[in-house]
């Protein structure tokens, strides 16, 4: 093809590797060389060694072998053909000769019995003329009788003669018998010639067949691979008919589900009846809290009346000490003693002045200390403190039922936020699902793949998970295939999430690394329809030569001199319209 033609110009044939050495530095953009070995040294420095095996030559010996095959079965059913139309005519030539040899048989076998005859009868004429000489030598005496006797007996020979039957045809049966034989030879010489040729074209026949034996177990083979995708399509039969009754089973599922909403929706009716009570409940207890409070206000105010009775009593109490001390003062400087002491030079009770017992009066004393320590000290910003922690309380009781409404509001928010996301993401997953199943079989040329919400129930805390089956393999995790396998399947879960969601620029680096000639024509291939079916433009990173030559443009580094870098760029379509044109 004029395609073919144009790359293969640019490619040079050289003995061996010796060869190359000084020819690099003269390769162009786009030219190579290749040993008749099948070392190959690119313009951009890239080399391959000898003895690599290649899938394209590969394919190529496979596509040559089956030529050669179609062309040898063609051969071999022609050869087939005339060794049996020679096989044919030899046997009938056999047959011939078979029928002319069994009527010299038959020829032989009467004329054998003929002579057996003539055989017998002349044994019998012989024994009749030694009788008829013995008894003409015991008559040898009477001469007269002897003649008479001879005569006699030369009549009863010839009537002996006479009397045998076909003696007269015994020289023509001889004569018949040595015809039949020497027919019966040639017959036999013939015969054993076309055996000869019959044998030469056995041996071509089995050479024929040989070929057609190969050429049929290379046939059975394939018809081993057709059983065999016959039996992977019953697997696929089981497998779609268990996927059928997991279907069934997830619809009953639904169905499960949906009477467990129902109960659930019960469940939230009482709860919301329970909720309903809770806050006749609260209502209660603020009513509870509101009296508590007021009781509070009461002891607040009884805590008040006791800080001034205290204040009273403290009062009270300094004075009677300032009383005392100047009682004690008074005493010192008029009588020169103490109360104590002077009460007893004058004989009557200090505790009689004021008509009180001095240790109840005492007592008091120290019971109203003890109240006044407990106390502590008055508050004179009680009842303003009291006012502004009431405000504070109706405030925050406001605040309180805002932040309750706005909690009932949020949750409502983040209920449907999460109902819209849950619906949102379920028709995503669907769609991405559906887009990879197709993608995988696409470029797998076969099998199934799916995506799988795995870890819990609700989409919006599952995880993913990806499950592949290629050709010829079970269902298994992505996780378990090769390199190759989980790149392509990686890039059917990419482009199908751009199927569902295109951007504008899509960066693939070395998607193509792992894969064979073959899956990159695949991954070039849906590439392409990618390209033509969204609006998104694709940068390639790579190294693999089928990939870049099915770019619409190329950008590189090259190294024009030693050390010098420079960045290249090829319009691949502006090129081809250019060949074409010219």
């Amino acid at each position: 093809p004029p395609e073919l033609a144009r790359r293969l110009a640019q490619v040079g044939v050289i003995e061996d590797g010796a060869a190359a050495v000084p020819l690099l530095a003269k390769l162009r953009p786009g030219q190579r060389l290749v040993s008749l070995a099948g070392a190959l040294w690119r313009w951009d420095g890239y080399q391959e060694r000898e003895g690599r095996s290649e899938a394209a030559a590969a394919r190529l010996r496979a596509r040559r072998r089956a030529e050669d095959v179609a062309v040898e079965m063609k051969a071999a059913a022609a050869a087939a053909a005339a060794a049996d139309a020679a096989l044919a005519a030899a046997a009938a030539a056999a047959g011939t000769a078979q029928s002319a040899e069994r009527s010299a048989r038959t020829d032989r076998e009467a004329a054998a019995r003929a002579l057996a005859e003539a055989r017998g009868a002349l044994a019998a004429a012989e024994t009749a003329a030694s009788r008829l000489a013995g008894e003409a030598a015991s008559l040898a005496e009477a001469d007269a009788r002897l003649r008479a006797e001879r005569e006699r007996l030369a009549g009863e020979s010839a009537a002996a003669i006479a009397a045998v039957p076909g003696a007269d045809r015994l020289a023509g049966l001889s004569e018949a018998l040595a015809r039949a034989r020497s027919a019966a030879e040639a017959a036999r010489a013939e015969a054993a010639g076309a055996m000869a040729a019959v044998s030469t074209r056995q041996r071509e026949v089995e050479a024929a067949s040989t070929r057609l034996v190969a050429v049929a177990a290379e046939r059975q083979r394939w018809q081993a691979r057709l059983s065999a995708s016959g039996g992977q399509t019953a697997e696929l039969d089981r497998r779609r008919a268990a996927t059928e009754a997991e279907r069934t089973a997830l619809q009953a599922r639904d169905r499960a589900i949906a009477d467990e909403l129902a109960s659930l929706a019960t469940r939230a009716a009482a709860a919301a009846a329970a909720r309903r009570e809770a806050a006749d409940r609260l209502a209660g207890a603020e009513a509870a809290l509101a009296q508590l409070a007021s009781a509070a206000r009461g002891a607040d105010e009884a805590v008040a009346q006791a800080r001034e009775a205290r204040a009273s009593a403290r009062a009270e109490a300094e004075h009677q000490s300032a009383s005392r001390a100047e009682v004690e003062r008074q005493s010192g400087d008029r009588f020169q003693t103490s109360p104590p002491l002077l009460a007893a030079k004058f004989g009557f009770a200090v505790d009689s002045v004021n008509g009180d017992s001095a240790g109840e009066r005492g007592a008091a004393h120290e019971a109203l200390l003890a109240e006044r320590e407990r106390l502590g000290p008055v508050n004179l910003r009680a009842d303003i403190e009291l006012a502004e922690l009431s405000a504070q309380s109706e405030t925050f009781a406001l605040e309180k039922a805002e932040l309750e409404t706005a909690i009932a509001r949020l949750r409502g928010s983040i209920g449907s936020l999460n109902r819209e996301g849950r619906q949102r993401l379920q028709a995503a997953f669907e769609a991405v699902n559906a887009h990879f199943q197709t993608l995988f079989t696409e470029l797998f040329g076969g099998g199934e793949a799916q995506l799988a919400l795995i870890d819990a129930d609700d989409p919006l805390e599952a995880g993913l998970e990806i499950m592949a089956q290629p050709p010829g393999k079970k269902l298994q995790s992505l996780t378990l295939l090769s390199g190759g396998e989980q790149a392509l399947t990686a890039t059917a879960l990419i482009f199908a999430l751009f199927l569902a969601n295109p951007a504008p620029i899509c960066v693939l680096d070395e998607v193509d690394a792992p894969l064979d000639d073959a899956n990159v024509e695949r991954f070039c291939d849906l590439l392409d329809r990618m390209a033509a079916d969204t609006a998104t433009r694709f940068l390639i990173v790579t190294h693999n030569a089928v990939t870049m030559s099915r770019m619409h443009r190329l950008y590189g580094v090259t190294m024009a001199e030693a050390g010098v870098s420079q960045l290249v760029s090829v319009d691949l379509q502006a090129a081809e319209k250019l060949l074409v044109s010219a």
